[in-house]
């Protein structure tokens, strides 16, 4: 995921496979002035290979999250900012479709231990850490289903926010008990993530950025 930090104005697997992906964001940290289904699902097996993708936000490019902190929001009882866009994310795993009912934990990892640097506008060397950003998850799944709960990100590079098994084994011949099984996978069908800025510390005026990288990676 791509944070970036916009404008401060005023004074005071078997084989494992990994993508990644970006989602951008704007801060203004102080000073002046997508339809989607139930979450955990289960896709057919397909391929004859282990593999595994993500998506988040966009199907190209990199998305950016802007958050306008007006002059308003500045002085002695600030208010959070919410970002401008919500952020889809969605992980699809893919197994063979003659693969056994092994269990095939799958885990969605965020980095975000660069923090927010300044650009330009006067803010120098000051860097605003990620955890100043967290976010509120809908579209989503309970906990005990491994989906994205609402959260904060914690400034480190290996932070989890989400984990669940791929393996989803039926009965596709019951007679007293199964003599057969079908094997399929389960899937984090675009969990809606929308984020907010605590704006809780007055930064040096200027425009900031930043990069989260998300992590998806299936056993």
């Amino acid at each position: 995921m791509h944070l970036r930090a916009a404008h401060v104005d005023g004074a005071v697997r078997k084989a494992r496979r990994r993508w990644r992906g970006l989602l951008g964001a704007a801060v203004l940290a102080a000073g002046a002035a997508m339809p989607a289904g139930a979450v955990i699902t289960t896709v057919s097996d397909s391929g004859g290979v282990y593999a595994i993708s993500l998506r988040v936000g966009s199907l190209s490019g990199v998305d950016t999250v802007a958050f306008n902190v007006t002059g308003t929001n500045v002085g002695q009882t600030p208010t959070a900012v919410t970002g401008s866009q919500t952020i889809d994310v969605s992980v699809t795993p893919i197994r063979p479709a003659t693969s056994s009912g092994t269990a095939r934990p799958v885990t969605l990892k965020v980095d975000s231990v660069a923090g927010l640097s300044c650009q330009s506008g006067g803010c120098g060397s000051t860097i605003i850490p990620f955890s100043q950003i967290s976010w509120v998850a809908s579209n989503n799944g309970n906990a005990a289903s491994g989906d994205i709960q609402n959260g904060r990100f914690n400034d480190t590079s290996n932070q989890q926010i989400a984990s669940f098994n791929a393996n989803a084994t039926f009965c596709s011949f019951w007679i007293i008990f199964c003599l057969g099984y079908t094997y399929q996978s389960n899937a984090m069908n675009a969990t809606r993530l929308q984020f907010s800025y605590d704006n809780d510390v007055v930064y040096p005026a200027g425009n900031y950025k930043g990069t989260v990288r998300f992590t998806a990676s299936m056993e």
